[in-house]
């Protein structure tokens, strides 16, 4: 019997965001390769699959990844991305910075708080990095507004189990090495979806 349907969001486009410990490889194109086994493992224990860009090169608007999962009565939004430190940070500290951390859409906590810390914790152990923490982000004028637009279209579309994971930094030597790694990818993949099957399964 079919579960509920899932849109993957493999954030930005193919070239985007050069990780900074291999010369050639881009965050849009590890979100691509993670979205792809996530796919795959959701699909094997039972959920249908819908992922925002449809081949690698694609790079749709913030709206028109968001919106997929209301206008396909999604159970569950999911953004895939890895992180980099802001512009704030000195280079001493660029390279070090490293960990994982999930934001989830404020359109349902109650039910998306315990779902992002599951789904933190796996990719913390699979990763063996840092535990960034679970969190929100609100524009500061407009507070219970979800700051990050592929959430806020999501919730807005009606898919109000909507969250974004950071899987590590693309700077750091170890989170970037780990990422790199299409054998991890998969081993995240897996974790990813175990954590997912308990919630929505």
């Amino acid at each position: 019997m079919k579960k509920g349907l899932i849109v993957l969001d493999p954030g930005h486009g193919q070239y985007a965001n050069a990780h900074t410990t291999k010369e050639g490889y881009y965050e849009g194109t590890q979100n691509y390769i993670l979205a792809q086994h996530l796919k795959e493992e959701l699909e094997r224990r039972g959920f249908s699959v819908l992922v925002t860009r449809s081949d690698i090169t694609q790079d749709p608007s913030l709206a028109e990844r968001g919106e997929m999962a209301g206008k396909n009565h999604a159970v569950m939004f999911l953004s895939l991305h890895s992180n980099a430190p802001g512009s704030a940070t000195t280079p001493e500290q660029y390279a070090a910075v490293c960990g994982v951390e999930t934001y989830y859409s404020l359109s349902d906590e109650a039910f998306n708080a315990p779902l992002a810390r599951a789904l933190n914790t796996a990719v913390v152990d699979t990763m063996q990095t840092e535990d960034r923490g679970i969190k929100t982000r609100t524009y500061p004028d407009r507070p219970g507004v979800d700051y990050y637009g592929v959430l806020r279209a999501a919730a807005g579309s009606g898919c109000h189990c909507a969250m974004l994971i950071e899987h590590g930094f693309h700077t750091n030597p170890h989170d970037s090495a780990f990422l790199q790694d299409e054998s991890c990818l998969a081993r995240l993949a897996c974790a990813e979806a175990d954590v997912i099957d308990r919630f929505l399964g």
